[in-house]
């Protein structure tokens, strides 16, 4: 006889390790139910309590002298002094430096990203009990609540997440306008999930996944990075059972897991599943295993359509999605987050009461386009839950079947139908059964299907007939062609003009053990048509 039993959290509380509060922890029990969405609550006394749970919108104000500021303007990422204000609070020799990426970067004369560290410069001086927040000016999230639903969200499934808030700020009296507000990753933090703060938490630094060489932000532990690289060793393991049985007892499994589904499930494209950024690996000392936290949700939802097993970049993530046991356990994990924590109603219950306690401290325009954009998050919102709902009700693909060698391709769905054009199947003609795209003035249309296969090598393959093709002027490929989607062909394809039939070929290898792969019959387009022969389209197994 067979006994399942499926482990669910449950939330303890415990006594925080050495900080004196009670903190906050995720534990593992039998018979549990699954958390309910939103259900995070700091325990009273804990750092940052109030600034997080009671919604208001704080005003801080921040002071750097000249030389200062003239300081940041040589070195944004090293700390000058400054004064900061905040109510009747002053918070002097405070630490400040500038923050933000490639995309999020401002200038001091723009509205910078600001990271403020209370401590660095005045032991023991605290910020609403915490150490260290940042304060993000949202310039790829006009909403101002991506960061906010993205980090309930992922405690709400059980994963460790900053907690998130905003404020209006100003910088030697020039007011910068709305911000959001974020807990640092610092022993305060971890003190809310784990008894023992002690163990090392990595930061991506110059490397952007746990093989590469990833900064230790704080820890006691061994500065070897020994941890990451038997991580790393262990995904690499090239025996699935051994590599799930190796996997288990390096890695908080539950947890990862549910980071997993949840990256996908809220499409954060920049984290650490699907682009090897945005994200902090920690070693839980008390279980001596490893797990991954969120970071940088500024952009999400921002693809409906993302499939909810995506390719993954992450090399943990994709490890984990080769293993069959690894498959089952995160499609089941991403059903339960659907079920219980992803519902929209909820969700937009939330992001209104968020808008309700943001707007009274802006102007009327910037009030306006607050409520539109959070219109437009909740309209995401909605359309992701229904996509993933349709997704998780298919039954799991299974790998193409090939015949000496060769694997007929159907299924094939239109996207991208342009506007004052066609996307149909129909005759060409000649009468040949084909997929058709008719470009309009801006046409980036394509026929896709998806085909599971094994590891290997392999020529997507047909045959294309063009007439009076006018390619775009931007953009790699141009005109009608082949490709695999999320990858660039060894050749941007050029197929214009008016072309009889001619066989266009895409040679490939898939490195998993098993993937997913979409193929694309592609045309970019101002004006033309582009004829894509069914009969010819297939995939060759080269080895």
């Amino acid at each position: 006889m067979t006994v399942s039993v499926r482990p669910c959290w449950r939330w303890i509380w415990i006594t925080g390790g050495g900080l004196g509060f009670a903190g906050l922890w995720m534990g593992l029990s039998l018979g549990a139910s699954a958390p309910q969405a939103f259900n995070f609550q700091a325990p009273v006394g804990a750092p940052g309590e109030e600034l997080f749970s009671d919604g208001k919108v704080r005003r801080i104000h921040l002071e750097v002298l000249p030389s200062a500021m003239e300081a940041l303007e040589k070195d944004s990422r090293s700390y000058v002094l400054a004064s900061i204000r905040e109510g009747t609070m002053r918070y002097e020799n405070a630490a400040l430096h500038l923050k933000g990426a490639k995309g999020s970067f401002r200038k001091l004369e723009e509205k910078p990203g600001f990271t403020l560290d209370f401590q660095r410069f005045s032991p023991g001086q605290t910020f609403f009990g915490l150490r260290r927040i940042h304060l993000n000016n949202s310039v790829e999230d006009p909403s101002y609540l991506n960061e906010k639903i993205g980090s309930e969200l992922f405690r709400a499934a059980g994963v460790p997440a900053p907690r998130v808030a905003h404020a209006l700020v100003s910088l030697n009296g020039r007011e910068l306008g709305l911000y959001v507000v974020k807990e640092g990753f610092t022993r305060d933090f971890l003190g809310l999930y784990f008894k023992n703060t002690h163990g090392n938490l990595y930061d991506t630094g110059v490397g952007h996944d746990v093989d590469e060489r990833m900064e230790r932000d704080s820890g006691s532990g061994p500065d070897d990075r020994s941890d990451l690289q038997a991580l790393a060793e262990a995904a690499r393991e090239p025996d699935l059972a051994r590599r799930w049985l190796r996997l288990e007892q390096i890695l908080d499994l539950n947890r990862v897991i549910s980071f997993m589904a949840m990256e996908v499930m809220a499409g954060h494209g920049d984290g650490y599943g699907l682009a090897r950024n945005n994200f902090r690996v920690y070693h839980d000392l008390d279980s001596d295993r490893l797990l991954f936290f969120p970071h940088g949700m500024d952009r999400l939802f921002m693809r409906a359509d993302l499939p909810w097993r995506p390719h993954m970049a992450g090399l943990v993530s994709r490890a984990l999605l080769e293993i069959p046991e690894g498959r089952r356990r995160y499609r089941e994990r991403m059903q339960e987050l659907l079920a219980s924590v992803f519902q929209p109603k909820r969700l937009a219950d939330r992001i209104d009461q968020w808008v309700v306690q943001i707007r009274p401290g802006l102007g009327r325009a910037e009030a306006r386009k607050l409520e539109q954009e959070a219109e437009r998050l909740k309209a995401r919102v909605v359309e992701r839950a229904a996509e993933l709902d349709k997704q998780l009700s298919e039954p799991e693909p299974e790998p193409v079947s090939f015949t000496n060698g060769v694997a007929r391709l159907s299924g094939w769905r239109g996207l991208g139908a342009p506007a004052g054009g066609k996307l149909e199947q129909g005759n060409a003609p000649d009468g040949r059964l084909s997929l058709r795209i008719q470009a309009g003035p801006t046409t980036s249309a394509s026929w896709r299907t998806k085909v599971m296969i094994k590891r290997g090598a392999y020529r997507f393959e047909g045959r294309i007939r063009t007439l009076g093709v006018e390619p775009l002027p931007f953009g790699k490929n141009k005109g009608a062609g082949l490709r695999l989607s999320g990858a660039e062909p060894p050749r941007p394809h050029q197929l214009v003009g008016d072309a009889p039939w001619q066989l266009q070929t895409v040679e490939f290898e898939v490195a998993a053990v098993l993937d997913e792969v979409e193929l694309v019959c592609e045309l970019r387009a101002s004006k033309g048509e582009a004829w894509f022969d069914l009969e010819s389209l297939r995939l060759v197994r080269l080895k």
